[in-house]
Order: structure tokens, then C-alpha cells, then sequence
């Protein structure tokens, strides 16, 4: 009985591809995943936590932090302190304020002891008033009684200054005054003691107004230094009479200390006024700039430190969110850069090496033989970027959500399959004429150059149409979108940005679809067209879209307010349409150059003819996108002309272009002659299609009219007729050289017996039949 072959399933099928020293590259790739995070991990803590000015104004600049967030930078902030980068400045600083709060908090505190003896004092000096009678006819203060006199005394309350007392319709100094008989002002002494009364009650209110401002002062320190322990009064101005050399007090201070009228001295304010004699006279003076003129004019806001030191106020929640946003940058970069370039070595080494069919041979199909392209030689790029990738998956969604990411991941798996499948096709394609290393330095200056510069576009919001250079430009942008940097990353309300970039998208997979056709046509073969004709024409349509919604784009952000900015931007957009020239070398014809392979003269009309094709969809596209420019730059209803004349000669540099090219392709050797030789012709025309667009220019100023093709009409000087001559005759011999057939080398291949292109001993005949032709 025969035993039924059970079909190998797909890990069994590449299990040879990815075992090859898979041990050492998995550890490889660990310790790379582990020396990048930690490294990456170690410069945003270090950034985040950086407490230097460049620092801060990095941050600010970025919005990781608000400008005041910490502290005024500039120190221009109302009611913020300024920031202090320098421990020992600070240190200098916070000395300064540590005494000053103590000499504050000290006076306050002696203010309140004052304020309540003084209230005390007029409440026993009414009191005695209602049940004592006194002569104050006498003419003495107080009648003479030295008890009322003493109740009677105010005290000095330096900050704080006393207002005149208006009592009964008269000012008065102080209750001295008011309690001692005037015959000019009292008739009296029962007016005098009236009038007494009054003064009290006056006082009384002055005193209470004062208790509730030095609360109020007392409510702007934000950490008041308590200073409750006092001294006897008597005792202390007893000393201060017989030792005054064993105390540094000022005249100021040690009147100040004579002023009080409260048995107790708090012990605070004398210690500091014998240990800062000079800053504590300083502080009795209401205009003192350790008060902040909350005496004269109330400022009831928060005293604050002159400086603060700086420290960032960065969050584990944002560098958290800044790692996770650059392991997902640099998996990204692995997937889409690092990773195409190996598949693209590691094919072109296949194809050079002439591997690929015996590969075939193994009972692999097309598609299975691309998978291990793809695998095996990516296995240390997979678990570094599968790594990294989640790792900043976790963090990204423990900050900013999966959601935010979903569109980042979705990108990255389309663009990562679109490139690899484009790195095989390339690497395929190139592997037989130049050595595997050039193909994957190729393709990666290919990727990164434009995909920077596009990143860089996209990213910034210069230009939308940096999606369009490569897969690195999407990627970065919208990743940079949830890494929270002010004004980084990709902006989707833009309805031209979400069309570039789903059109990118588009591209980017057909491109890795046609590569993958052209790789399953020439895994056996190495002769079958590497691009057919219709995946020509495909391409060659996508890069015209290219163009014209990068026309779009520059228009958007560039402004025409004349046909000269005007036609500018449309030569700038045109840049797209260059790789079609390149691809008519590849595609126009309908079978692959191998090394010294020709094309015949049948094969190579065929193409100028399809170029002509081309031309005509290019113009149209051009053309319609041109009009739709206009009328958006409202230039549309403004009389203008076509410049034939400019077109022709374009048309002309575009011709001789593609004739080199395609003589070039006829010819076994001289290439380079050939190529130096079309250079220059194209390069003349360029520089005849600058100056004809002047002369263009000023005709049409002039007269009102086009000017006619070849310049007919208008009136140039004799050296630049000349000169067009010279380019057209260059390019028109350029194009029937290209053209025409070669008569005597069909001639001496009749002779010879044998075929023009043919060649035994060409290596790289893989047994094809017929002749050799270009693809």
C-alpha cells in the first residue's frame, strides 16, 4: 500500500532557511535589544531629567513642559520666582531667605504681643476712666496720674506707622496729647476726659486694623518660622543700658526695642537684631524689599524665594511615553530599512550565485522561496525589531493608549510586507550584473536618504508630499504624532494629507505586488521579463499621481502669485516622473537584458513609440492639474498664453533622453561613450529650454502672443539660433542612431552564418533561444 505524502506545512518549509546559526543570532539580537533600550532608556532620562537652561529651553520648545511650569526662566514673572541653575548661587540664596523669613516671622510675632497689650492697656484705661475721676484741669497728662498715663502709652509698631487720631473733629499726635487739658481746645476738663475717650476708641480701631494687616502679612510666608519663646521686657532693657558693648544693636533697633509696651520681648527679634544688626534695621522700614511694599500699598500675594533651583518636572508617565515612541522609531526602521537590505544582499547573492533554481528544485514554490528570503536572513532584524517593537507597544499603551497606536501598527505591517516584497524583486533584478553588497548599499541609500528627507517633510508639516518618498516618511510621521513633542508629526485634518498618504500606502503595495510577479516569473528563469509591459504603464501611472498631488501640495504650502512661481513649481513636482525614464529602460521591452545583452532596432521602436504614449498621459495629467492650479492661485481668469515654444524644447531633452538610453541599450560596448555623448546633448537642451522660456516671456510681454515653436516668430540673436541648431540637429541624430537599423553588422552576422547577438561563450546565456534582448 502506498503510503500517502503528507504535505510539509509552512515552518517545515523554512525551518532550513531560519535554522542556519539561529542560536547565536537570537542571542545576538537580545543583547543588541537590551545595549539599544538601555541606551535609549539611559539618554531620555537623562535629557528629561537635565536641570540646566539649554535644558529647559529644549524641553519648552518641544512642549514636554510649560515655560512657568517650575519657575520663570527670565525672571519676569509677576509672583514667580526666578530659576536658579547654579546649587551653590541657590545655596546663597536660600541662606538669605532663611533669615529673612526668621526676621520676619520675628517682628510679626513682637507686632502681635505689642498690638495685644496695647489693646489691653486702653481697655483697663477705659475702665479706670468709668470708675475714677480725674482733674484734668490740672494742665498735666493724664491729670497727673502716672498709672493712666503708662495705660495711655502707644506702642511703637515699626512697620506699621500710626495715622493721625481725629477724634471729636481735632487731630491728635497721640493719646497723650488727647488727655492732657488745652484751654484753646477744651472748655472744660470734662470735654478733655470726652475727648480722651474718643481718642481711645480711635486708637483702638487703628490697633485692631493693624492686628488684621499683620495677619495678612503673616499669611504670605509660605513657611512662617515660629518664634513664640520671649524675654522679660525690664530685664533685657536693663542690660541693654549697662552692657551696651556686649550688643551689636543700631540706634534704630534699639529704639524700636524701648518702644514696646508688653511685659515679654520676643527672644527671636532680639537675638536677631544683635546677630543681624544691619538687615533687622533694615526690616523695621516698611518700604524694605524683604516685605514686597505689602505695608504701604497691600500686596496680598504669596511672598517667594528670590530664585528657586530648577528641576524638571518631567513625569515617569512622558518618558515613558518618549521610550516607547523611540523603540517603536528604531523597530520601525529595522523592519523597513534594515531588514529590506538583507533580503535584497541575500537575494542577490542567490541570483549571482546561480542558486535559485536548485533552490526552486526542492519542491518550494515561488511564493515559499520568497518567505525564506525574507525570514532567514532577517532572523537577527526579527528579534531585534519584534523586541524593541514590544516594548514600545507596552509602553505606548500603558500612556497614551492602544488606540493611538493602532494606525502606526497597521502602517507598519503593509509597509514592512510592500518593502520586502520590493527588496526581493530589486535584489533579483540586480544580482546578476553587480555584487550583492552594491545591491543592499543600493537599496539602503535607496530607503533612508529620501525616507529622511520625507520623514522630515511629513513630520514638520513642510509638505505632505514627503509620504511619498519611500516607507519611512509614514511610519515616522504618525508615530511621531503620539510621542507628544509640540508641532511633530503628522496632521490628518488635512484632507490633501490623508489622500497622500493612503495614495502612498497604495503605491508602496503596488509596487511590492509587481515585484512579486516579476519574482515569480524569474525564480527558474532568469530570462523571463522582469517587468511586463502592463506593470510598466501601471508604474509609470502612479508616478504622474505622484506629481500631480505633489503640484498640489507645493501649491498648498507655496503660494503662486505669477506664472514664473508657477511654472517653478511645476518643473519641482515633474521630479516624480524621472524614475519612468529609468523604467523604460527596464520595462519598455518585452524580454530581460542579461550582462552584455542588446536589443535589435525592431524592440527599440517599440519603445520610443510607447514613450510617446507616455508623453501624451503625462501631458494630460500635467496639463489638468496645471489648470486646476490656476484657477486655485486665481490666475485662471488673467490672459495668458501657452509657451509652445518652451514645450517644444522640453520635449526635445526629453526625446534625446530616452534615445540615449535606448542606443545605448543596442550596443554591446561603448557604453559609456554613449552615455557621456547623450549627457551632454540633454544637457545643452536643458540650458536651451531655460533660455527659450526668457525669451518665451518677453515675447509674450511684448505682443500679446505665443510665440511659435523653434522661436520662428520671435527675434533672437544669430548665436542662439545657432546654438538651437546645434541641439536639435544633436538630438534628432541622437534619435535616428537609436532608430535606424544597423545594416552592416546584419550583413556580417549573414556572412558569419550566425546570429548578430549571438555568443557562446556568453556566461550569461541560460539556454535561451532566439535572441538576447533588453528589459
Amino acid at each position: 500500500m502506498n503510503e500517502t505524502k503528507r504535505e510539509r506545512t509552512v515552518w517545515q518549509r523554512l525551518r532550513p532557511f531560519v535554522r542556519r546559526d539561529l542560536k547565536g543570532r537570537l542571542i545576538s539580537a537580545s543583547i543588541a535589544a537590551l545595549v539599544i533600550a538601555g541606551l535609549s532608556w539611559f539618554g531620555i532620562s537623562a535629557f528629561t531629567h537635565l536641570d540646566s537652561a539649554g535644558a529647559q529651553s529644549v524641553r519648552v520648545e518641544l512642549g514636554l513642559e510649560r515655560a512657568h511650569e517650575v519657575c520663570s526662566p527670565s525672571g519676569g514673572a509677576s509672583n514667580m520666582s526666578a530659576c536658579a541653575y547654579d546649587d551653590r548661587a541657590q545655596a546663597r540664596v536660600e541662606k538669605d531667605w532663611d533669615r529673612d523669613v526668621r526676621i520676619r516671622s520675628a517682628i510679626l510675632t513682637e507686632l502681635d504681643l505689642r498690638i495685644d497689650a496695647a489693646l489691653a492697656n486702653l481697655d483697663e484705661a477705659k475702665r479706670v476712666l468709668d470708675r475714677q475721676e480725674f482733674d484734668f484741669g490740672n494742665g498735666l497728662p493724664a491729670g497727673g496720674d502716672v498709672r493712666l498715663a503708662e495705660l495711655l502709652r502707644l506702642p511703637e509698631l515699626a512697620p506699621l506707622r500710626w495715622n493721625t487720631l481725629y477724634a471729636d473733629g481735632y487731630s491728635l499726635r497721640d493719646l497723650q496729647e488727647a488727655a492732657t487739658y488745652d484751654p484753646l481746645r477744651d472748655t472744660t476738663p470734662e470735654q478733655t476726659r470726652a475727648l480722651l475717650v474718643s481718642a481711645i476708641e480711635v486708637a483702638q480701631a487703628q490697633l485692631l486694623e493693624h492686628r488684621a494687616t499683620v495677619d495678612r502679612q503673616r499669611s504670605r510666608e509660605p513657611e512662617p518660622e515660629p518664634a513664640s519663646a520671649t524675654l522679660d521686657r525690664h530685664a533685657t532693657l536693663v542690660e541693654l543700658r549697662l552692657h551696651p558693648d556686649r550688643h551689636a544693636l543700631t540706634t534704630t533697633t534699639s529704639a524700636w526695642l524701648n518702644g514696646g509696651v508688653a511685659r515679654d520681648l520676643n527672644r527671636s527679634a532680639f537675638k536677631l537684631a544683635n546677630g543681624y544688626a544691619t538687615e533687622f534695621t533694615e526690616a523695621l522700614n516698611p518700604e524694605a524689599e524683604l516685605w514686597s511694599s505689602g505695608w504701604e500699598s497691600p500686596n496680598w500675594a504669596q511672598l517667594n524665594k528670590p530664585t528657586i533651583r530648577y528641576r524638571s518636572p518631567i513625569s515617569n508617565s512622558t518618558r515613558y511615553r518618549l521610550a516607547g515612541t523611540l523603540f517603536f522609531a528604531i523597530a520601525c526602521f529595522m523592519f523597513v530599512v534594515v531588514g529590506p537590505i538583507v533580503t535584497a544582499t541575500a537575494t542577490a547573492r542567490e541570483r549571482e550565485a546561480g542558486t535559485l533554481p536548485v533552490l526552486r528544485m526542492t519542491g518550494m514554490s515561488a511564493g515559499d522561496l520568497a518567505m525564506a528570503m525574507v525570514i532567514g536572513p532577517n532572523v537577527f532584524a526579527a528579534a531585534l525589531g519584534g523586541s524593541l517593537l514590544l516594548g514600545g507597544v507596552v509602553l505606548l499603551t500603558m500612556t497614551v493608549g492602544f488606540s493611538a497606536i493602532m494606525l502606526p501598527l497597521g502602517l507598519l505591517i503593509v509597509l514592512t510586507a510592500a518593502t520586502h516584497l520590493t527588496a526581493i524583486g530589486l535584489g533579483d533584478a540586480l544580482g546578476q550584473r553587480v555584487n550583492a553588497m552594491v545591491v543592499g548599499g543600493l537599496l539602503g541609500v535607496g530607503l533612508l536618504i529620501p525616507g529622511l528627507l520625507g520623514a522630515g517633510l511629513a513630520a514638520f508639516d513642510v509638505a505632505a508630499t514627503g509620504l511619498l518618498l519611500g516607507p519611512l516618511p509614514p511610519l515616522m510621521a504618525n508615530i511621531a504624532d503620539v510621542s507628544g513633542i509640540n508641532q511633530v508629526g503628522l496632521y490628518l485634518g488635512s484632507e490633501l494629507t490623508l489622500t497622500m498618504l493612503a495614495y502612498s500606502i497604495a503605491a508602496q503595495a503596488l509596487l511590492g505586488l509587481v515585484c512579486l510577479g516579476s519574482w515569480r516569473r524569474r525564480v527558474e528563469q532568469g530570462w523571463a521579463p522582469l517587468f511586463r509591459p502592463f506593470d510598466g504603464v501601471v508604474l509609470a501611472l502612479a508616478s504622474i499621481g505622484c506629481s500631480a498631488l505633489t503640484l498640489l501640495d507645493i501649491s498648498n504650502h507655496h503660494q503662486a502669485q505669477d506664472f514664473d512661481a508657477l511654472n517653478l513649481l511645476t518643473f519641482l513636482s515633474s521630479a516624480f516622473l524621472l524614475p519612468v525614464l529609468a523604467w523604460l529602460l527596464v520595462a519598455s521591452l518585452r524580454r530581460p537584458a542579461r550582462a552584455r545583452a542588446v536589443a535589435d532596432h525592431i524592440e527599440a521602436r517599440r519603445a520610443f513609440l510607447r514613450f510617446q504614449g507616455f508623453i501624451a498621459v503625462t501631458g494630460l495629467m500635467v496639463g489638468l492639474t496645471y489648470h486646476l492650479i490656476m484657477g486655485e492661485a486665481g490666475l485662471a481668469t488673467e490672459e495668458s498664453e501657452v509657451m509652445w515654444a518652451t514645450l517644444t524644447q522640453l520635449l526635445l531633452a526629453a526625446e534625446t533622453g530616452v534615445a540615449t538610453l535606448l542606443w545605448a541599450s543596442r550596443r554591446r560596448e561603448g557604453k559609456l561613450r554613449v552615455a557621456f555623448l547623450g549627457g551632454a546633448a540633454v544637457v545643452m537642451q536643458l540650458a536651451s529650454v531655460v533660455g527659450t522660456y526668457g525669451l518665451e516671456v518677453e515675447h509674450v510681454a511684448l505682443n500679446n502672443a505665443a510665440a511659435s515653436p523653434l522661436l520662428l516668430n520671435v527675434e533672437v540673436s544669430p548665436y542662439w539660433l545657432g546654438f538651437m541648431i546645434l541641439c536639435w540637429a544633436a538630438g534628432l541624430a541622437l534619435i535616428f542612431t537609436a532608430l535606424l537599423r544597423r545594416r552592416d553588422h546584419n550583413l556580417a552576422a549573414a556572412a558569419n552564418g550566425s546570429d548578430d547577438y549571438g555568443d557562446d561563450e556568453d556566461e550569461d546565456d541560460f539556454g535561451m533561444p532566439g535572441r538576447r534582448l533588453l528589459h
